[in-house]
């Protein structure tokens, strides 16, 4: 029977937001004795970036090809407990606990093309003869972003922009465009509701249509051999209007741009950053170049409670997290929020091309791990006030919320380790 690893953990999911503590137990079995310098638990946060960039140079006359390699690498938490030392580790099983608390500036998880933020607690049997082995659970972190706490983000987004055709003294007329989108930040799951108001006052020109698109942008910062950014833009969602916008007419054009699981923009300097922005464009046809603008917009990980179908409950289901300040939750919000619905987390479908770390043999890397967002529904425009009532709104907004700091754990045994947990079990012939 081959050694058998397995992970259990105090949330049902691998999923923790940073400030909170993972409590859990490691179960090893093994068939026969085994010599070790020690046995340990290793926990690392860490960022890497990674990309080759091909170059050429001239060397004594000669045109020389060659591929540089820009690296970068930031730690953020990195703990060693041993939990067996140098000896003969006896056959049978073998239960380790752990107790790991997450600093509040750890970043959040992602995987990208040319990096990634990544945690994990490893296992680690540090043999006398042989190769090691190293047994992984990997999870996901999020940093908490309460756009609540941010209350310039209700503040409408209101973009204004000029395009001439053609230049003096042929100038037509110009097209004057409006983008107003109601709040400055959002949460996954949730739909950007804008309006566009477009006046087309040129008299020989009109307009074939209109794009908007909700664009990631993820900027990535090498150390080595020397300093240098690389920055790549992702499409998450897009809309086209194919009206035409006549001369000497004006449009009124309202839409929605669906935010797709993906992780919130980032607050912490590293050497990976997420930020978002919504990328408008008019089709001017014929032979002129379209014109284009775009509007900056944050997204959280809990939503404005504003953003909401009905905002008089949605407090009920907005979790205090454990980045939130004391007394944050005072006024109109309530003080507790125990009673939040479980959360439920849904995979980035967004992924795209993702990071492989080449420090890490291909035989240990755990590539197939895809970091989990948590995603918000019915989660509207705000409509007209409702009508005083006594009792909750017939259709409650459903949230998929990510753990409190206070959520209730299971049963704990004598070890403080809890009696039942999810098992996460990796095999290995040793």
């Amino acid at each position: 029977m081959p050694t058998v690893c397995t992970f259990e953990l105090d949330h049902s999911d691998p999923i923790y937001y940073s400030g909170e503590v993972i409590n859990g137990r490691i179960n090893l079995h093994t068939d026969s004795n085994k010599s070790v310098n020690e046995v340990y638990i290793l926990f690392r946060g860490e960022a890497k970036v990674s990309w080759d960039e091909h170059k050429t140079r001239t060397s004594n006359g000669k045109t020389q090809h060659y591929t540089e390699n820009y690296r970068g690498k930031q730690v953020y938490l990195k703990t060693h407990t041993q939990v067996f030392g140098s000896g003969d580790l006896p056959s049978g099983t073998h239960q380790y606990t752990f107790c790991i608390p997450l600093p509040l500036d750890c970043p959040t998880s992602c995987d990208m093309k040319y990096g990634k933020i990544h945690y994990e607690i490893s296992l680690v049997i540090d043999k006398q003869w042989g190769f090691n082995k190293d047994f992984k659970q990997p999870l996901t972190v999020l940093q908490s972003y309460n756009l609540n706490m941010s209350p310039e983000l209700l503040i409408p987004l209101v973009r204004e922009d000029v395009k001439y055709f053609c230049c003096w003294p042929c100038t037509s007329g110009p097209v004057l465009s409006t983008l107003i989108i109601p709040f400055g930040g959002y949460a996954p799951g949730q739909k950007i509701h804008y309006t566009l108001e477009i006046d087309n006052k040129s008299g020989a020109y009109d307009l074939d249509g209109i794009e908007l698109q909700l664009k990631q942008v993820c900027l990535f910062k090498a150390e080595t051999p020397h300093h240098k950014t690389r920055d790549i833009e992702k499409k998450l969602h897009g809309c086209c209007q194919g009206e035409r916008v006549l001369r000497f007419s004006k449009r009124i054009i309202k839409g929605s741009l669906l935010i797709p699981s993906v992780p919130p923009s980032s607050r912490t300097d590293s050497i990976i950053t997420v930020s978002y922005r919504v990328l408008f464009s008019i089709k001017m046809g014929d032979c002129h170049m379209d014109s284009e603008f775009d509007v900056p917009i944050v997204i959280g990980t809990i939503p404005l409670a504003q953003s909401a179908e009905d905002p008089t409950h949605v407090a009920e289901w907005i979790p205090h997290t454990p980045d939130t300040p004391a007394g944050a939750t005072g006024g109109d919000m309530p003080p507790s929020y125990d009673n939040c619905k479980p959360p439920s987390f849904e995979e980035a479908t967004n992924l795209g091309d993702r990071f492989i770390d080449t420090d890490v043999d291909e035989h240990n890397r755990t590539n197939d791990f895809i970091p989990r967002y948590p995603m918000y529904t019915n989660f509207a425009q705000p409509t007209a006030p409702p009508e005083p009532s006594d009792s909750l709104p017939s259709a409650v907004p459903v949230l998929s919320l990510p753990h409190g700091s206070t959520a209730p754990t299971n049963a704990e045994n004598s070890n403080g380790v809890t009696e039942s947990g999810a098992t996460y079990g990796w095999n290995a012939n040793m």
